[in-house]
């Protein structure tokens, strides 16, 4: 995937998603909650992987979710573009400098 910031100008970055898993852990310090009730969240764990090597975590709470579905259905033409990515073969992705080639 690509993602543009405004507070990279026009910096052009290249990601890829490393896992997306159910969560209690505090965003703020990357913690376990300890005695105190942290709600569950979806975190999505991104590399970057051009131009620099970061890995950035997104907490996705449940308005983020609720709104992310709203304008999914809100504009059809985009669940028919997610099918249609689904069932395509796409770019075939670069080994990272630890993975070997077969």
């Amino acid at each position: 995937m690509y993602i543009r910031s405004t507070g990279l100008g026009k910096t052009l970055l290249k990601a890829r998603v490393v896992k997306i898993e159910p969560t209690n852990i505090i965003p703020e310090t990357l913690e376990h909650p300890n005695g105190s009730h942290e709600p569950t969240r979806i975190l999505m764990v991104t590399d970057i992987i051009e131009p620099v090597n970061w890995t950035v975590r997104i907490f996705v709470e449940p308005r983020d979710l609720r709104q992310m579905l709203k304008q999914a259905f809100t504009h059809p033409s985009i669940l028919l573009y997610a099918l249609g990515f689904l069932f395509s073969k796409g770019e075939k992705p670069k080994p990272q400098n630890n993975e070997k080639t077969v």
